[in-house]
């Protein structure tokens, strides 16, 4: 099994550490480790690749413009465990502030208000070769 430090994890996912730090603490959302939460000084959170996987589809919405507060409700309906699997991933939202997500890039029916689509297996893969070339 792999195991990241926070500073590992940003670097894998080429961003700013300051950014997966507030990411991970709740500003304004937060990806809890998987592994172990720090519990004191000189312990650190320990993450695991679905987290990285999580982190990585943070950074796709933040990318496409999503507002911090809608990526932290996206990502609570997101099932880490089951990004290695996909394809693409669709979020769509239409009338509400809900947001629903869907595996595939079938485009949502008429009336929605906004829509995304993710290459979520081409960001797994990305991940996947810099994990492995840091080996």
């Amino acid at each position: 099994m792999e195991i990241f430090e926070l500073p590992e994890m940003a670097e894998v996912l080429g961003m700013p550490l300051t950014k997966a730090r507030n990411w991970t603490i709740g500003r304004p959302l937060k990806i809890p480790a998987s592994i172990r939460t720090a519990s004191g000084t000189g312990t650190r959170n320990l993450y695991n690749i679905e987290d990285v996987y999580l982190m990585g589809l943070a950074s796709e919405f933040s990318k496409a413009g999503f507002a911090a507060m809608a990526i932290g409700r996206l990502l609570n309906e997101v099932d880490a465990t089951k990004l290695a699997e996909m394809d693409w991933l669709t979020v769509w939202r239409a009338g509400t502030l809900k947001f629903h997500l869907r595996e595939g890039k079938q485009p949502p029916s008429e009336g929605v208000l906004l829509w995304h689509t993710v290459n979520v297996g081409a960001m797994v893969k990305r991940i996947n070769e810099v994990v492995e070339k840091k080996k």
